[in-house]
């Protein structure tokens, strides 16, 4: 497995709970996924075609053990298998002088047409050179939660949306929508790739020196700070919106256990009725001042089961 770039871990990566924030796991797996495709003769920008871009249509995480400041991870990938649809690469991210492996990866990368958004195969000589940096899939690098074949796509927004009624003070399952601006589309008019659309395509508000972000906090019945450690996710892209759509996203719970939520967000051109994305998040419940993983408190509970649709996952 190569490895692929090394970097310290700075103090703008660390978020209000004291460890580098999810968002800084995905920039360091994406640039190697960039860099990979370099390698391969693919330049990430164009697709090595002005008329083309590369996507990335599917990722996976798998977070192991959180960072912190000062350490450095070294990032090391390969390509687990290739041909015309697209290139499915394995990316992970280790603290080699804790001997920790800190986060893993699986992400599936196409070729499009700029002007339309429609799949092009793969050049021959591409998928020979990525072959050449074959992979095997480690055990410790697949899914415990998540499934990754295909989930149901044939869902209706109208009737999502007429049983997720009931919004909740939380970014996973919270109801946004908004209207695509053309400012934020490329010159085809579509969503300009970094413009992420899982949350109703809302910007990350710019960072203001010294402010903290990081996850959403609550306060658990016996008095405690909660939150939520991410353990997997999944984002699979099915299109990309235009300017002028309006998209709507729906959060809601597919799996509820003792300590762990598996939610999922569905993105929908609200115009259309055409689902956009999917978005998986298998989280457990985090008592912050005892720093241990807890049974989610009743309360809570019993508004997550509000949302529970395993019939529509």
């Amino acid at each position: 497995m190569q490895i692929l770039s090394e970097s310290e871990i700075q103090p703008n990566e660390i978020d209000h709970l004291g460890h580098m924030n999810v968002r800084f796991y995905m920039e360091r797996a994406q640039k190697a996924n960039q860099a990979l495709m370099l390698q391969f003769g693919l330049d990430p920008e164009a697709g090595g075609d002005r008329r083309t871009i590369l996507i990335q249509r599917d990722s996976y995480v798998r977070y192991h053990r959180e960072q912190f400041q000062g350490s450095t991870l070294a990032v090391k990938g390969g390509v687990l298998d290739a041909d015309a649809a697209g290139v499915r690469l394995y990316v992970e991210l280790v603290n080699d002088a804790k001997a920790q492996v800190a986060a893993t990866f699986i992400m599936v990368v196409g070729l499009v047409e700029r002007a339309t958004r429609t799949a092009v195969p793969i050049p021959h000589a591409v998928i020979e050179r990525a072959l050449q940096a074959h992979v095997a899939l480690p055990d410790y690098g697949g899914p415990r939660t998540v499934d990754l074949g295909s989930p149901r796509l044939d869902l209706a927004f109208d009737d999502l949306a007429a049983r997720l009624t009931e919004d909740l003070q939380d970014p996973l399952s919270r109801r946004m929508e908004r209207t695509i601006e053309a400012a934020d589309c490329d010159a085809y008019g579509f969503l300009a790739e970094g413009q992420d659309a899982m949350f109703g395509g809302l910007r990350m508000p710019p960072r203001d020196g010294g402010a903290p972000f990081g996850p959403m906090t609550f306060v658990s019945e016996e008095g405690h700070r909660l939150g939520w450690a991410s353990m997997e996710t999944r984002h699979l892209r099915l299109s990309q919106p235009r300017a002028g759509d309006v998209i709507c996203s729906l959060g809601a719970e597919i799996g509820l256990g003792e300590k762990i939520r598996h939610s999922r967000r569905w993105v929908f051109n609200k115009g259309t009725g055409a689902l956009i994305s999917l978005n998986d998040n298998v989280n457990v419940a985090l008592d912050l001042d005892a720093l241990r993983s807890i049974v989610i408190p009743p309360k809570l509970l019993r508004q997550l089961e509000q949302r529970h649709v395993p019939e529509f996952a």
